[in-house]
């Protein structure tokens, strides 16, 4: 009997080795394909959160969160909250600190097989790019952005020379000093213009790809975080396709989208630019999300020690959780209000956990100032849909 299982043991080795693993098909996905357009990817609202989506997002830092202690706990009267949120300053080692990034256009290749359209994109240079998109991640306030405005600059300097009294520009010279970049961004730019005609019509074919890059300016390390990686968009995602299609004469164009108009190819591929930077933006917010600190609780509602200053947007949805002893406790999501330095948050759904319930009681009817051994933050999930429908 012993003999027999042992010849068995060996044939079905034997079999095994013949074969080639095979793997369960749930590990990996086919691929899509390379040309696939990008979204935007749009912040759930709060109201359409379950229990099991209120987790920390996969981006936030906490490692250093013991040194954004700004001792608000401690604090007993509205006028030293009031204070202190106007002292307030943020230390290099907290996370919750915002940081600054410079914007660099590398490579502007340009396909197209005519020459005016190739004029036409040659337009849309890296200084215009650049310009572009420092204007757009500016506005949100949720990165410092170190300008390559220098004529733009050097104009508002040489006019201040001219305004004050040069004493006083040289003291401001000296007490202010030029932002130093935590982040250098680098984005190189493919600009295609193409067209496919066919027996009655053509339609203009228009792509943009930009490959980013982030490079730590003090190291040289090409950096994997953040990570915003390749964005594509094509003249669709722009116009609806049927105001592409154009009609030839004698091989030179008659009626509908008029590609031989050089400021009408240099709009489009403007509004195509703006669209990558907002694939950008998303990206960003989602890689670099808000944060603050919660003061306290009282009745569903929170008040975070940041607000427009620290890039809070309107409406932002944002996870709460307490931060103790290096462990991190998801206890609710938050509809979030803005004002100048400091926020309202609406808790829209509690965790359900034995935390978020003491929290919740604890701040029934009366404020709830968390221990300081026991701090509550607060941090985003991308960009709202606020934001998307009336600021871009």
């Amino acid at each position: 009997m012993i003999r027999f299982t042992s010849i068995f043991a060996v044939l079905v080795l034997a079999g095994c080795a013949s074969k080639q693993i095979q793997y369960p098909a749930e590990q990996t996905n086919n691929a899509k394909p390379r040309t696939q357009m990008s979204n935007m990817q749009i912040a759930k609202s709060a109201w359409d959160f379950e229990d099991k989506d209120i987790q920390v997002p996969a981006n936030f830092d906490t490692q250093g969160l013991q040194h954004c202690d700004s001792e608000m706990s401690q604090l007993s009267t509205d006028q030293e909250f009031e204070q202190a949120f106007a002292e307030n300053l943020e230390k290099e080692a907290c996370p919750l600190t915002k940081k600054a990034i410079r914007i660099y256009f590398g490579e502007n290749k340009i396909n197209s097989k005519t020459e005016s359209e190739r004029a036409a994109l040659a337009e849309l240079n890296n200084k215009k790019l650049g310009l572009m998109l420092e204007t757009q991640l500016a506005g949100v306030n949720r990165f410092r952005i170190v300008t390559n405005d220098d004529d733009l600059v050097n104009m508002e300097q040489q006019k201040q020379l001219q305004e004050q009294d040069a004493s006083t520009v040289a003291s401001l010279k000296t007490n202010n000093k030029v932002l130093r970049p935590d982040y250098a961004v680098k984005i190189d730019t493919i600009k295609s213009a193409d067209r496919f005609y066919g027996e009655y019509n053509g339609v203009a074919q228009y792509y943009v790809e930009m490959t980013t890059s982030v490079i730590d300016p003090y190291t040289k390390e090409k950096l994997a975080y953040p990570n915003i990686g390749k964005v594509r968009v094509k003249a669709t995602d722009i116009k609806a396709k049927e105001e592409l299609v154009y009609t030839e004469v004698n091989g030179k164009y008659y009626t509908g989208f008029d590609y031989s108009d050089a400021e009408n190819v240099q709009a489009m591929f403007n509004s195509m630019a703006s669209k990558s930077f907002d694939v950008i933006l998303a990206r960003l917010l989602k890689e670099m999300p808000a944060s603050a600190q919660v003061v306290a609780f009282k009745n569903g509602q929170a008040t975070l020690d940041r607000g427009r200053n620290a890039g809070i947007l309107n409406n932002e949805t944002m996870i709460l959780f307490q931060y103790e002893q290096g462990f991190v406790e998801p206890i609710g999501v938050a509809n979030v209000k803005p004002s100048s330095s400091s926020s309202i948050a609406q808790i829209v759904k509690w965790k359900n956990s034995k935390v978020a319930d003491n929290i919740k009681d604890a701040s029934d009817g009366e404020i709830y100032r968390t221990p300081l051994n026991k701090r509550v933050f607060a941090v985003s999930v991308g960009i709202p849909a606020d934001y998307v429908n009336n600021r871009l």
